[in-house]
């Protein structure tokens, strides 16, 4: 027995991850608008110390916490001969959730008459949940955060156990702020776990003391993982969040607004109280940039309200079980707050992971004979048929990982103006040594009335949140810079014009830019390097 339990200990990751990193290999290589934006530029800028010599390579988002891209990018660097071993590297974690969910379902089910293969299909309904899968290998970073969240829940519930003592509920606050610092995505999961703690609050000895040291260990963990970059962007920008919150902290760098893809919200009641219902039986993009159809969320949200209904007016014994009882209370305050917070499905990957052990949970406490593994199997069926997982965009491998038709040259000295995204994952394939720059915003009215729409659509952020020191400070850094001066475009002449380069003191030709391409380039097929010059008038 202690042999069979070491073989599934050890094995069964290993090959979890193996199949993880394989079905990764087999979607292609990665190139979502996400990864050619920030995911390859943030960890570069961060390891060359271009933090502050650079000046927004990637716009606003090269401001987010570069850690979580650090792997990505040691991959690249080390395999950048090897596109697909990169490919199944990026797909392991997926691996190492499985085998997380899978641990802490077996927790659940432990006591319960078919534990394993009520493990098991738990485990089955949530890691295949639509926003999981489509996240597999790509550099999103939702998947090892959800690893991050789940394995805080899983040490919360041994403690409601009695399995384990308070050091690891310490731990788990450690671990779910380390998640909230590496993405601020994570952040209403930290709520959702002080949530799920308050359902042993009965064991703790002394609960104030415990809250507080519990909340001490999450602000350690979120400090450890982004304690020096919030310093660092409210040194450079006045905001240690840059740009979002900017209506607390006011940076002169930005409007005072709250930044938000506010498109994704629920627009009416309806939809705020059943809106997992709106994307369950159709594919449609109103939770995802891309259109997809789960029916989890929507199932689990019935079985839930049964479960809570027949709790009240009965008071069934059977539905009172406080570890499936902190994953609901986990579940739902998650949810609350993902829903108010974002409203977007790839951020909710540890609650759709999670939705497996409810749904299982939930029949079980119904109906504890095997007709609850016949009828788990059976909904896991039904889930895995009638859905549809967005692909973030992937393509054919080369030889190398990124490949040009004819790269261009950049001295170390240059400044390079990146005036279309996304582009910045050229930096660090054109030169290390130079600086780079990006965060350009088309404005209307230097174009004439047949062009002014194009323009407009090329902007990652609308021009009227732009109106303080960003340009200014782009215009600093073009003006102090002594060497060569070159933008990356896909519309000059149309729209990088005379008028746009004047806003910025420069100006330059068409005969100076020369047209390039790399496998990447598919967000824009007609990418030019330009050299310009300073204005002298």
């Amino acid at each position: 027995m202690k042999i069979k339990s070491f073989v599934c200990a050890f094995f069964l990751p290993i090959l979890l991850m193996a199949a993880g990193g394989l079905f990764s290999v087999y979607m292609g290589q990665d190139v979502n608008w996400d990864l050619l934006n920030y995911h390859l530029y943030n960890p570069f800028a961060f390891l060359h110390g271009k933090i502050g010599q650079d000046f927004m390579g990637a716009g606003v988002h090269s401001c987010l916490n570069p850690l979580p891209d650090i792997y990505f990018y040691f991959l690249f660097k080390f395999f950048f001969n090897y596109p697909r071993l990169i490919a199944f590297f990026m797909g392991v974690p997926y691996g190492l959730l499985v085998w997380t969910v899978y641990l802490l379902s077996k927790e659940i089910f432990a006591k319960t008459t078919y534990p394993r293969a009520l493990s098991a299909v738990a485990a089955a309904i949530g890691v295949t949940a639509a926003g999981v899968v489509s996240q597999i290998g790509i550099t999103t970073n939702e998947i090892p955060l959800a690893i991050l969240n789940i394995w805080a829940l899983w040490l919360v519930v041994r403690f409601i156990q009695g399995k384990s003592s308070k050091r690891g509920i310490y731990a788990a606050a450690f671990l779910s702020g380390l998640a909230a610092g590496l993405k601020l995505t994570a952040v209403p999961y930290c709520l959702a776990l002080f949530a799920a703690l308050l359902m042993c609050r009965k064991q703790l000895v002394r609960p104030a003391k415990t809250i507080f040291l519990f909340a001490l260990c999450g602000a350690a963990g979120f400090l450890l993982a982004d304690g020096y970059f919030l310093w660092k962007w409210y040194s450079l920008y006045e905001n240690p969040v840059f740009p979002y919150y900017n209506q607390i902290f006011h940076s002169p760098y930005f409007d005072p607004i709250f930044v938000t893809e506010t498109r994704f919200f629920p627009k009416t009641l309806l939809q705020w109280i059943f809106y997992p219902f709106y994307w369950a039986f159709s594919p449609n993009a109103l939770v995802s940039e891309i259109p997809l159809q789960d029916m989890r969320f929507s199932v689990l949200l019935v079985g839930l309200f049964i479960w809570a209904v027949l709790a009240v007016f009965r008071r069934l014994k059977t539905l009172g079980e406080r570890p499936l009882l902190a994953v609901a209370v986990y579940f739902v305050v998650g949810y609350i707050l993902w829903l108010i917070q974002f409203s977007i499905l790839r951020y909710a990957a540890v609650l759709e992971v999670l939705s497996g052990i409810l749904l299982v949970g939930v029949i079980y406490r119904f109906v504890q004979t095997r007709w609850c593994l016949y009828g788990s199997w059976l909904l896991f069926s039904l889930l895995v048929f009638w859905y549809e997982a967005p692909d973030w965009r992937h393509e054919d491998y080369f030889d190398q990982a990124v490949v040009f038709d004819k790269k261009p040259q950049v001295e170390d000295n240059s400044l390079v103006f990146f005036m279309h995204l996304p582009s910045a994952y050229l930096a660090p394939l054109l030169n290390p040594k130079a600086t780079y720059m990006g965060g350009f915003f088309y404005h209307p009215e230097d174009y004439p009335p047949h062009e002014q729409q194009r323009a407009e659509k090329r902007n990652n952020i609308q021009p009227q949140y732009l109106r303080y020191h960003f340009e200014e400070a782009q215009r600093q850094k073009i003006a102090a810079h002594e060497g060569p001066i070159y933008l990356i475009s896909i519309d000059w002449p149309e729209l990088v014009n005379d008028n746009a380069l004047k806003r910025f003191g420069l100006k330059g030709q068409l005969e100076n830019c020369t047209p390039f391409m790399t496998n990447w380039t598919i967000y824009s097929p007609r990418l030019a390097i330009c050299r310009v010059e300073k204005r002298t008038e």
